[in-house]
C-alpha cells in the first residue's frame, strides 16, 4: 500500500514538470517523421516567424513526453560556411572625397568573381556601382547598383565586405562608392576571394502587404499593412511617378493599437531612396503588422509607393533527433526566456551538411467551449493533487518513524 502511495506521489511530480515544459505556448506543429537519428535543420518560415518573438527565446522542440529537445540556432547572414581563403590585390584610390570614393583595382586573375573590401568597423551603408575593362580607359559596367552594408566585427575592429558579381576576366575593376556629402568608409585594402567565405544572403519573402498612400505638403505618408505580423529585417519598394530622385525614408513601427499618419509610433530605421539603387533596405529586424513609411519630398514632384515588400533573414535551428520518437514545434509564449542548452556549447562537430526536416501546418491549442470551466480548473486540480500526495507522503513517513522508535525501545 505505501509503495502504491509513493508512485502515486512520483507520478503527479513528473507530469506537473512535463506540463510546465509546455505550459504558456499557444500553437504547435508536428515535425516530420525522423528516419534516422542524427542532426537536422528545421527552417523557419513566414507563417513561424509571425507566431515567434524576434529573439526567437519562444521556440521549442518537444519529445513525446512533452520535454525539450536541445538545439542552437543559425542566422546564415552572419555566419561563415568556411575559412577565408583570399589574398590581397594592388589597388589605387584615385578620389576619397565626401562626394565619392574611387578605387581602381589590379586583379592578376584570368576569372575573377568576387572581391572583398577590408573596412574599419562602421554601422553605415553605401551604394556603389562595379565596372571593368582591359585598359583602364574605356569601362563596362558590371553591376550600378551594389548595397554596402558591413556588418561589424565583435572581436576585431575591421571586417571584409565582400562584393559577389557574375565572372568575368577584365584586367582591372573600378569601384565608385556614392558617399552623398557624408564622410567615406575607411578602406584598409582588397582582397580577392578563392573560395566562398560567407553564404550567399538567403531571405524569406513574406506575403504581398497592402498600401495606404496619403500625400500632405512636402511629405508623403505610407501606410502598409501586413497580413499577418511578420518578422523582417529587408524591405523593397517599387517607386514611379519621377524619373530620377533621391529622398529621405523614414520607417516607424506604432508602439501601441492607436496609431495614424500623424502618430505613426516609433522611429526604427531612415535611408535614402534614390533611382540607381536597388531599393532593398537592410532594417533592424522588427516585427509588426502594421508600419509607416514617411518620404521626405522637400520642393520635388511626388513619388508613387506602388508596392511595399518585406522579408526576413534565414534562420534555423539544428537538433539531434532519434528515429522512431515523435517531435513537436511548440511556439508564441510571451514569457519564455532563451534556453540555456549544453548543446551551443559543446565542442562536438555537428556536420556542415544537414538535411533538413519539415514540419506541418501550425495550430492553436484550445479546449472545447463545454470544457472550459473544466480546463480553467486543471492546474487546481494538478496542484491539490500534488499537495495531497505530499500530505500522505507526511502521514507514512511520521507512522514509519513511529514504528522505528517502538522497534528501538523494544
Amino acid at each position: 500500500m505505501k509503495k502504491k502511495w509513493f508512485n502515486f506521489f512520483l507520478f503527479s511530480v513528473i507530469s506537473a514538470c512535463c506540463f510546465a515544459q509546455t505550459d504558456g505556448y499557444k500553437f504547435y506543429c508536428k515535425l516530420d517523421s525522423v528516419k534516422t537519428s542524427g542532426f537536422y535543420n528545421i527552417e523557419f518560415t513566414s507563417e513561424l516567424n509571425a507566431l515567434l518573438k524576434t529573439d526567437y527565446s519562444d521556440i521549442r522542440i518537444v519529445n513525446d513526453s512533452g520535454k525539450w529537445v536541445p538545439h542552437v540556432l543559425h542566422v546564415t547572414v552572419y555566419e561563415n560556411t568556411g575559412k577565408a581563403v583570399s589574398r590581397n590585390l594592388k589597388f589605387s584610390m584615385s578620389e576619397n572625397t565626401a562626394s565619392n570614393t574611387e578605387l581602381i583595382i589590379e586583379k592578376g586573375e584570368n576569372i575573377m568573381s568576387g572581391l572583398g573590401l577590408m573596412i574599419s568597423n562602421t554601422a553605415a551603408e553605401r551604394f556603389c556601382t562595379l565596372s571593368g575593362s582591359n585598359d583602364k580607359n574605356n569601362w563596362f559596367v558590371i553591376n550600378d547598383s551594389i548595397l554596402l552594408h558591413p556588418i561589424p566585427d565583435d572581436n576585431a575592429t575591421e571586417n571584409i565586405m565582400n562584393i559577389n558579381f557574375p565572372a568575368s576576366s577584365y584586367l582591372y575593376y573600378k569601384i565608385v562608392i556614392h558617399n552623398r556629402n557624408k564622410d567615406p568608409f575607411n578602406i584598409k585594402a582588397v582582397v580577392a576571394n578563392t573560395a566562398i567565405t560567407y553564404p550567399l544572403k538567403k531571405i524569406i519573402n513574406n506575403p504581398s502587404t497592402q498600401l495606404i498612400q496619403k500625400d500632405s505638403g512636402k511629405i508623403s505618408y505610407i501606410k502598409v499593412i501586413q497580413q499577418q505580423p511578420y518578422q523582417f529585417d529587408f524591405i523593397n519598394l517599387q517607386l514611379s511617378g519621377v524619373k530620377y530622385y533621391n529622398r529621405q525614408v523614414e520607417l516607424y513601427v506604432p508602439l501601441d493599437a492607436v496609431h495614424s499618419f500623424s502618430n505613426p509610433g516609433r522611429l526604427l530605421h531612415t535611408f535614402m531612396a534614390s533611382n540607381n539603387s536597388t531599393l532593398q533596405f537592410k532594417i533592424p529586424l522588427t516585427k509588426t503588422i502594421v508600419f509607416y513609411l514617411l518620404i521626405k519630398n522637400e520642393d520635388n514632384l511626388l513619388l508613387v509607393v506602388d508596392t511595399v515588400t518585406t522579408s526576413c533573414s534565414h534562420h534555423y535551428i539544428t537538433a539531434y533527433l532519434e528515429k522512431g520518437n515523435s517531435y513537436r514545434l511548440i511556439t508564441d509564449n510571451q514569457k519564455a526566456l532563451l534556453p540555456e542548452y549544453d548543446l551551443s556549447n559543446l565542442t562536438t562537430k555537428i556536420p556542415d551538411s544537414i538535411t533538413s526536416l519539415g514540419f506541418g501546418k501550425l495550430i492553436a491549442f484550445h479546449e472545447p467551449k463545454d470544457d472550459l470551466a473544466k480546463a480553467n480548473n486543471n492546474k487546481w486540480f494538478l496542484w491539490a493533487s500534488i499537495a495531497a500526495a505530499l500530505v500522505i507522503l507526511l502521514v507514512f513517513t511520521t507512522k514509519m518513524m513511529k514504528e522505528v522508535d517502538k522497534r528501538k525501545t523494544t
